[in-house]
């Protein structure tokens, strides 16, 4: 069989190939958590300026609440960790990663693996496990409405999201840093569900100090600025050389007029 060949111009109207990018996994992920966050703004009628709004009004009455703090001011400073009344004293410490040092089988601790977060996650991605917590909540009238009692009771949004996102984790739904994405999202989703019931709700548990510190800009201009993170070290090093106080030589007292006269 004789293949017939191609002129030029019919080769140059051939389509060429279609070569799709790859997307890799962090775009995955950024794509996936915009989605989730668009999910939560869309509750809010006015969108992100209506969230902003709410966000400073509850940073606002956070500071208000610090300033105005007296009759509590001292409560929490008392070291009580060698007190009768600490029961939890005599609990020792654990080695962060200890459960996964032993063997796959040891009468004392275990088998290896035995909690639901040293297993392989049920959920992978941010936006299965956030509309699973949703999904769950929106179908229980029970657990919504716990929600909304702890959050008339005083509990902050922030405090219900970090909980909620931590619990999944230790089941074994999904991983930490999935737990740790969850938080925002599900913060002002419960604020929402706040907002639309007319239950009055606080946000955050605590304001930031509005300065940053020295040492975090350093880290950040390492990072960024590495050739500026240099030249300041060169200077602290320098100055760090010098003497903390230089003497100055002692001025010769000079006497009155008259008692130059007089010599």
């Amino acid at each position: 069989m004789v293949e017939q060949e191609m002129s030029f111009l019919e080769m140059e109207n051939e389509e060429a190939p279609v070569i799709q990018e790859e997307i890799s996994n962090e775009q995955i992920g950024i794509e996936q958590y915009s989605q989730v966050l668009k999910k939560v703004v869309s509750r809010f009628p006015r969108g992100i300026p209506e969230i902003m709004e709410l966000i400073e009004k509850d940073e606002q009455d956070i500071r208000n609440f610090k300033e105005n703090e007296t009759e509590f001011d001292n409560i929490f400073d008392q070291d009580d960790k060698e007190s009768p009344e600490n029961l939890t004293n005599f609990l020792p410490a654990s080695v962060p990663g200890e459960s996964l040092t032993g063997d796959m089988l040891d009468p004392k601790k275990g088998t290896l693996g035995k909690y639901p977060w040293e297993s392989p996650p049920e959920i992978n991605t941010i936006t299965e496990a956030f509309d699973t917590v949703v999904n769950n909540k929106n179908s229980n009238d029970s657990i919504k409405n716990n929600i909304l009692k702890l959050l008339e009771g005083g509990i902050p949004a922030e405090t219900l999201a970090r909980t909620t996102s931590f619990k999944g984790f230790l089941d074994g739904l999904w991983t930490v840093d999935i737990s740790e994405l969850l938080n925002i999202p599900l913060m002002f989703e419960f604020v929402a569900d706040a907002k639309d019931s007319g239950t009055d709700f606080k946000i955050f548990n605590d304001v930031q100090e509005d300065d940053i510190s020295d040492e975090s800009v350093l880290n950040i201009m390492k990072d960024f600025n590495p050739d500026k993170y240099e030249t300041i070290q060169r200077e602290a090093d320098i100055m760090n050389k010098m003497p903390d106080k230089i003497e100055m030589m002692e001025e010769p007292v000079m006497g009155s007029f008259l008692d130059m006269e007089s010599n």
